[in-house]
């Protein structure tokens, strides 16, 4: 935005070139004739130089594409003109801050063939979620400063704020680590990990996929390659996205608590050097297939924070639909957003999990412990004896489980190792 005082000045000289102009037709005076156009003609020549700055300039950002909340981010401004360009200001709109624009000037002169780099930092204040980045703009004024031209660049991306993780001490304690022990891991077993043991030979019912054909050839009958056993964890992570179950807004919302446990399961496996998958059926399906490291963990979180809670399918058929996609002998957690779980449906889930030798562990939203947004909540003394039942029905059968509830301080019940009611 231009100062009040340059404004003021053009305004008036302005109104002062126009005035001579016309009272020299008037008076019929040449010299006020002279004075005035002598003053039309610098406006004019002030509001060309400024505008002919911008032009052949080119701006372009350079930033990663994402952060976690409450960190900095380090944003370039790239810029090249094909013409010499002298005190260009540039603002930029950085949508994750409190504060959106950033102004640097560059006082030059930028001329062709030359590039310069304007940097800032800007801190991602708000919430977890896609946020805009951009236009970008450029400003330029005449060496008076009567005139400043604008020239908007449509520069415009996408930020993905990740939200703050926690450390998930129960998963660590429940099972998000290698299935065998540690002196069981230090001799090769065959199975079907990524290293490779060696060959033997063929066996009713193996997979003609892993046949060593040039071995094959050289003995003359079918040989497999072997490989060592896949030691390495693995998580499948379980979303309810279901729409019954909203509540809440902004920070204290079913979605914020469902969406930041999800992003702590995730990172907690992770970082334990596992691979996870992560699986929910909104109106948008939520599908990262399984993987492992950084790259994975951000695309996982990305996708997270796209999710929204507006589908119509219950978690637990959400997990048998996808219980084949489940290996044998991992950890799977099932982060729903209300207690009022179908036990008769989990009895069915464990069963399987159980056959499979998968290790479950539940964290549970009490949704009715957020402000409603439609219908009317059940009791607190129903909403307090169904949170026993489910609690003592996933104990009983020796599962990990959690509930989470609005006054709670999510960082803190996350990172209990201890049975939470």
């Amino acid at each position: 935005m231009e100062p009040a005082r340059t404004t003021l000045y053009r305004t008036w000289l302005i109104v002062l070139a126009a005035t001579a102009l016309l009272l020299a037709g008037a008076l019929r005076l040449p010299a006020l004739a002279a004075l005035g156009g002598t003053w039309a003609i610098l406006l004019v020549a002030a509001a060309v130089v400024a505008r002919r700055r911008l032009r052949g300039l080119r701006v372009r950002r350079e930033l990663h594409p994402s952060a976690f909340e409450e960190d900095a981010v380090r944003i370039e401004l790239v810029l090249e003109a094909d013409r010499p360009a002298r005190m260009v200001e540039v603002a930029d709109s950085f949508g994750p801050a409190l504060v959106v624009e950033h102004r640097l000037l560059e006082p030059g002169p930028l001329g062709p063939g030359l590039r310069r780099r304007l940097s800032y930092e800007a801190f991602c204040s708000r919430q977890w979620g896609i946020h805009t980045v951009g236009p970008i703009q450029a400003f330029a004024s005449d060496p008076a400063g009567l005139f400043q031209a604008r020239r908007v660049l449509p520069d415009m991306e996408e930020f993905a704020v990740f939200p703050r993780v926690y450390e998930v001490g129960r998963l660590v304690q429940a099972g998000a680590r290698a299935t065998f022990s540690a002196a069981e891991q230090s001799a090769a077993r065959s199975g079907q990990g990524p290293l490779y043991l060696g060959v033997r030979d063929h066996r009713p019912g193996d997979d003609l996929r892993h046949v060593h054909w040039p071995a094959s050839a050289r003995r003359g009958a079918l040989v497999l390659k072997e490989y060592e056993v896949d030691l390495c964890p693995y998580t499948s992570v379980f979303v309810d996205l279901e729409r019954r179950h909203r509540a809440g807004t902004g920070r204290k919302s079913t979605l914020e608590y469902v969406v930041r446990s999800a992003a702590s399961v995730v990172w907690t496996a992770l970082r334990a050097g596992g691979f996870v998958q992560v699986t929910g059926l909104g109106a948008r399906p939520l599908h990262v297939p399984p993987g492992r490291g950084s790259a994975h963990l951000a695309y996982a979180l990305e996708e997270l924070i796209r999710a929204a809670q507006d589908g119509t399918t219950p978690l637990l058929e959400v997990v048998l639909q996808q219980l084949p996609h489940v290996p044998a002998g991992s950890t799977a957690v099932l982060l729903s957003g209300t207690v009022f779980l179908d036990l008769g449906a989990a009895e069915v889930v464990l069963d399987a999990f159980r056959a499979r030798g998968v290790r479950p562990m539940f964290l549970l939203v009490d949704n009715y412990s957020f402000p409603a947004i439609e219908g009317w909540p059940p009791s607190r003394a129903e909403v307090v004896e169904k949170r026993r039942e489910v609690l003592f029905f996933l104990r009983a059968r020796g599962v990990a489980a959690r509930v989470l509830e609005e006054a709670q301080d999510l960082e803190k019940a996350l990172a209990e190792r201890g049975e939470t009611g």
